[in-house]
């Protein structure tokens, strides 16, 4: 159980258990009924609970996903919860069967230590989410607030020894999947193959949509083929100043709205003049029509109005929010006729997201502003600065930072980060393999009934 999920899991099992309509009268002895067992070791009615309320947490906040997207999120399928709850609880016990019979339950003392660091780390990190969700607006403070989530803590059977359990699950499972895959490698035959693979796949996609490319790269892919045109362009973006960028804002989104009018009136005038040109018009609708043209030619003529309206109160924005910056942009660009381009992005640029070798761009590059694009392609020489440009977050200082040469890239440079992703795929699938086959060779007898009563 990964620990920034634990209180949302202990919240969906509490959520659960009070909806329950069944009264059990011994629930000490009901939560410790068997629901699985496995090669002799049960998994009590408790421990498959939290194993279940783990998958319908999942599935709580999957809805959330979607809800925040304004979609209508599938109907939750109970069945297939308690399935993976079945499965996430077969599989805990086999790896701590499999471990047992390695010892490598039997912990060093660095192992001690960091369990311990990890539990306390965890636990108060537990104790912290408590708080912000069941005491928000308390008025409780210091010891006293203290004991209070204490408490609630121990409602929600929460504890210290609780975590530590699931930080020492989490040890010993790393330690067995490390010894079943210690003998695992990775050939460079293979990281050549992979190699290849990748560079006809790019090649392909690239050549297909060479501004893929500039995309994938910009956003931290690696690429492994490079189409023809493309540079490495670094900026110094001198942004709006905020209350002009609020006031553009605002302005925009006005206009938007105001688009939006003015293409449903011209529609509503255009479904006037078809119905007119329909064949079978009847002489009523069509007059009925013919009096409804001014109207809807009026609401037109209105509605392109508002939008040149506020096209200029827009541009005149615009135009003051750049007379705003524009002493500062010309003064980096002045600067950088004699100092560092990277000394200047590092004191003035206000685009945090600039990758450290630049932006990919080609000549006419959709994904970034023309702005931006223009003048960077415009630039002759390495290390050639542009004028200031006019962009849509205030003024663009681009830079050709250096050239990107087409076609495969070099193998050498990649072959590490292969080499590496091949090993963590080939370790993973031998530890999956591992544990279905002790999985198929378990004896597992099943009392799932018991989990719904």
């Amino acid at each position: 159980m990964k620990k920034k999920s634990l209180l949302l899991l202990i919240l969906a099992l509490s959520l659960v258990l009070s909806g329950c309509s069944l009264v059990v009268k011994d629930p000490v002895v009901d939560l410790k009924q068997t629901i699985l067992d496995i090669n002799g070791q049960a998994v009590d009615k408790q421990s498959f609970l939290g194993d279940y309320n783990a998958q319908l947490n999942q599935e709580y906040q999957m809805q959330q996903m979607y809800q925040m997207y304004g979609m209508q999120a599938p109907a939750i399928d109970y069945a297939a919860v308690e399935t993976r709850a079945r499965d996430a609880a077969v599989r805990r016990v086999i790896i701590d069967q499999q471990a047992a019979q390695l010892k490598l339950g039997e912990l060093t003392d660095e192992e001690k230590a960091q369990v311990a660091a990890d539990t306390d780390t965890e636990y108060k990190d537990t104790l912290e989410q408590i708080k912000s969700y069941y005491f928000a607006d308390t008025k409780l403070e210091g010891e006293a607030l203290d004991v209070e989530i204490g408490h609630m803590a121990e409602d929600l059977g929460v504890s210290r020894e609780v975590v530590e359990q699931g930080v020492i699950q989490r040890l010993v499972s790393q330690k067995l999947e490390d010894e079943t895959t210690k003998d695992v490698a990775v050939t460079e035959d293979e990281v050549k193959a992979d190699y290849d693979a990748k560079v006809e796949q790019n090649k392909t996609a690239y050549t297909e949509n060479p501004d893929a490319y500039g995309s994938a790269v910009n956003g931290g892919s690696t690429a492994y083929w490079v189409p023809e045109g493309y540079r490495y362009v670094k900026q110094v973006l001198v942004k709006f100043l905020p209350e002009d960028q609020q006031e553009i804002d605002r302005l925009q989104g006005e206009k938007t709205t105001a688009d939006g009018e003015l293409q449903a009136a011209e529609a509503a005038k255009q479904a006037n003049v078809d119905a007119l040109a329909a064949e079978g018009i009847t002489e009523d609708d069509k007059k009925s029509r013919e009096e409804q043209a001014p109207a809807l030619q009026t609401a037109v003529d209105e509605a392109q109005k508002k939008v040149d309206q506020l096209a200029q109160e827009l541009l005149a924005a615009r135009n003051k929010g750049y007379e705003a910056i524009l002493p500062k942009a010309q003064d980096v660009y002045n600067k950088a006729k004699t100092e560092s381009f990277d000394d200047l992005v590092k004191e003035f640029n206000e685009d945090t997201g600039m990758p450290a070798t630049g932006y990919a761009v080609r000549e006419g590059f959709a994904s970034f502003d023309e702005a931006f694009v223009k003048p960077a392609m415009a630039l002759q020489n390495v290390g050639d600065v542009a004028e200031p440009s006019q962009g849509m977050y205030g003024y663009y200082i681009v830079q050709y930072a250096a050239p990107i040469t087409a076609g495969p890239v070099d193998f050498a440079g990649v072959q590490q980060s292969l080499h590496d992703a091949l090993l963590t795929q080939k370790k993973t699938t031998t530890w999956e393999d591992a544990i279905t086959k002790w999985t198929e060779a378990a004896d597992i007898k099943e009392y799932l009934e018991r989990a719904r009563d």
